[in-house]
C-alpha cells in the first residue's frame, strides 16, 4: 500500500512540476525581432534542382569572382580545406580533371583563410605551390559567408552546378571523377 501511495504522490508531484514549467515558458517570450533582423537569419534552403546562391569571392591572384559570371556553363564547386586529408587526396584526381581540354564545364575551389585551422591568405599560395596543385582556381571565402550560404558541414563538399544556375548534385565527400563527368552529361 505504501508503494501505491508513494507512486500516487510522485506521480502527482510530476505532474505539478511539469504544469509549472509549462506556465513559465508560456511566460517567457523570444525577443522581437526586426524585419531586417528576420531577413538575415533566413537562410536558403539548399537542394538539388534549386538556384545556387550568387557569390562574389577573390581568386588567388586577386581577381573578383562571381558564380554569376559563369551563367551559361556549367561549373564544379569544391569546398575543401588545406588541412583536410580527404580533400588533400582528391586533389591529383581533380587536378587530371581541370587538365582536360575537352571538359564542358568549369572548376572553382573555394576555401576559408585564416578560419577553423585554415591557412591565411598569405601562407596559402606558398602551401598550394608546395604541393604541387595547378589548374585550380582557388577562391577565398575569408568571412566563410559562403560556406554559410551553402550550409556546408563537412569537407570536401562538392556542387556540380548546371548551365541555368540550378544545382544539379551535391556531393558530400569527395566525388570520382567519372561521377562528375557522368552528372554532367546529365545536366543542360
Amino acid at each position: 500500500m505504501k508503494k501505491v501511495m508513494f507512486a500516487g504522490l510522485s506521480l502527482l508531484s510530476l505532474v505539478v512540476l511539469i504544469a509549472c514549467g509549462e506556465e513559465e515558458t508560456k511566460k517567457t517570450k523570444a525577443p522581437e525581432q526586426s524585419p531586417k533582423q528576420q531577413q538575415q537569419t533566413t537562410v536558403q534552403q539548399i537542394a538539388v534542382g534549386k538556384e545556387a546562391p550568387d557569390f562574389t569571392l577573390q581568386s588567388m591572384d586577386g581577381k573578383e569572382v562571381k558564380l554569376s559570371d559563369y551563367k551559361g556553363k556549367k561549373v564544379y564547386l569544391k569546398f575543401w580545406a588545406s588541412w583536410c586529408g580527404p580533400c588533400k587526396k582528391s586533389m591529383p584526381e581533380l587536378m587530371e580533371l581541370a587538365a582536360k581540354p575537352d571538359r564542358d564545364f568549369e572548376i572553382l575551389s573555394v576555401i576559408a583563410p585564416g578560419i577553423q585551422g585554415e591557412k591565411t591568405v598569405e601562407q596559402f599560395p606558398q602551401w598550394f605551390q608546395d604541393q604541387g596543385y595547378k589548374d585550380i582556381p582557388v577562391l577565398y571565402d575569408t568571412k566563410a559567408t559562403t560556406f554559410q550560404a551553402y550550409q556546408i558541414r563537412s569537407i570536401p563538399t562538392e556542387y556540380l552546378i548546371d548551365s541555368q544556375g540550378k544545382i544539379g548534385k551535391i556531393q558530400f565527400g569527395a566525388i570520382s571523377n567519372a561521377d562528375a563527368e557522368a552528372a554532367f552529361k546529365e545536366m543542360n
